[in-house]
């Protein structure tokens, strides 16, 4: 059932938080009707947003599609052009795996927590 359940839940939705010096992406479960979508939403506000660090916080999701990884990647690669700081937050160890496989260097910056992120890219205080 696990399993099962693993196969139709996949991240698809992405809740959005406007911080004062950041932008925080909070992946969350959801069918698997086009989950690139919202994700392509959330990185594109983001990315338009002014502030100078994305975080990208995985708590909720066990793994990404690859679709996905493509996608952080790519922003990754966006971002650093505009120098935004892309953060990973709270990834289990899956999902570092699918993202360092897809591109080992420049290695994204991963953290263990929202404080750590805010450490990271040099934010004064975590809303």
């Amino acid at each position: 059932m696990q399993l099962f359940m693993h196969l139709l839940y996949v991240m698809t939705a992405v809740l959005q938080e406007l911080l004062p010096e950041s932008y925080l992406l909070l992946l969350t479960p959801g069918p698997v009707m086009a989950p690139e979508l919202a994700l392509a939403q959330g990185l594109h506000s983001a990315s338009r947003s002014g502030r100078a660090a994305v975080w990208i916080d995985c708590e909720l999701v066990h793994d990404l599609s690859v679709e996905a990884v493509r996608m952080l990647w790519d922003y990754h690669f966006r971002l650093q052009e505009q120098n935004i700081q892309l953060v990973v937050v709270h990834a289990s160890d899956v999902v570092k795996q699918e993202l360092i496989d897809w591109q080992p260097e420049p290695s994204l910056c991963f953290v263990p927590t929202l404080f750590d992120a805010a450490w990271q890219t040099g934010v004064r205080q975590v809303a």
